[in-house]
């Protein structure tokens, strides 16, 4: 008798037909707007879409891909493509497929946001995303009501500093800690100077009742993203670990968001915020 093996049963499904890839949106995405859907496949000339197991679509297929040669035997014109308004579907978790000549060869799951209408009109908006696309770079973002999108518009080299003095306030949410009376909200006015030498992060926290805090640790940044950690001690005895959970840096605001635990004879746990403003 001949045996089967795993290897045979793979070749054999109808998946091992088609060759390829859906590109966009790609696994695990988040889409709104309007935007392509795009992939290739080396097999077939029927090239369908089906999204949530509703009936399929058929798209425009042949695209030139000169990427794909070395998959498909040197065939380019693989690609195909579909421009989609996401608005059009329910907004959250989806599941796509793509199947040529109604073989599956691909399938994705992403997530789509809704803006509230199919298609938006009149509307005008900017914002500013400040370290990026890298570290001291700001882009400049436009509403563009053909894409139902936000497109980059300018790439400037003034992202602001963190680095520097900054006047504010210190508020804490204090819990679990050993003397139930420190337990609850805190805050107090605070004057933070801000410094980063190579790597080793320093706040120097002057409050207006005369309490003086210094942090110390060390940061890194990956474009918007940053991170701090170290210990903490006060003029008041008060000592601990902290962990940036959240930065928020703009030329005239900050705020540093951390999560402190307390040693010693008190042992709160404290989500603090630091913010201030400057000219």
């Amino acid at each position: 008798m001949k045996r089967i093996t795993l290897a045979m049963l793979v070749a054999t499904a109808p998946f091992a037909h088609a060759t390829g890839a859906l590109e966009n949106p790609a696994p695990g995405a988040i889409v709104s707007g309007i935007s392509v859907i795009s992939g290739w496949t080396c097999d077939g000339t029927k090239i369908e879409l089906e999204l949530d197991g509703a009936a399929r679509s058929q798209v425009s297929a042949g695209v030139d891909r000169a990427d794909t040669a070395s998959a498909c035997g040197g065939k380019r014109n693989n690609g195909f493509g579909q421009l989609t308004n996401w608005s059009v579907f329910p907004p959250g978790p989806h599941t796509l497929r793509a199947l040529a000549d109604g073989v599956e060869f691909a399938r994705t799951t992403f997530t789509i946001t809704s803006l509230g209408a199919e298609y938006l009109r009149g509307k005008s908006a900017s914002a500013t995303v400040y370290d990026f696309p890298a570290v001291g770079k700001s882009t400049t973002l436009q509403w563009q009501e053909p894409l139902q999108s936000f497109v980059a518009t300018e790439v400037r080299d003034d992202a602001p500093s963190l680095w520097g003095r900054w006047n504010g306030a210190n508020i804490e949410r204090r819990s679990n800690c050993a003397s139930s009376q420190n337990n609850g909200q805190h805050g107090t006015y605070g004057q933070f100077d801000i410094a980063n030498d190579g790597g080793i992060f320093t706040i120097i926290e002057t409050a207006v009742t005369g309490l003086a805090c210094t942090y110390n640790g060390t940061y890194s940044q990956d474009g918007t993203q940053r991170r701090a950690n170290g210990i903490y001690f006060c003029s008041d005895g008060k000592q601990g670990d902290f962990t940036s959970t959240g930065f928020l840096v703009t030329p005239t605001e900050m705020q540093i968001r951390m999560d402190i635990k307390l040693k010693g004879s008190e042992s709160c746990t404290i989500d603090a915020i630091l913010g201030g403003s400057r000219f």
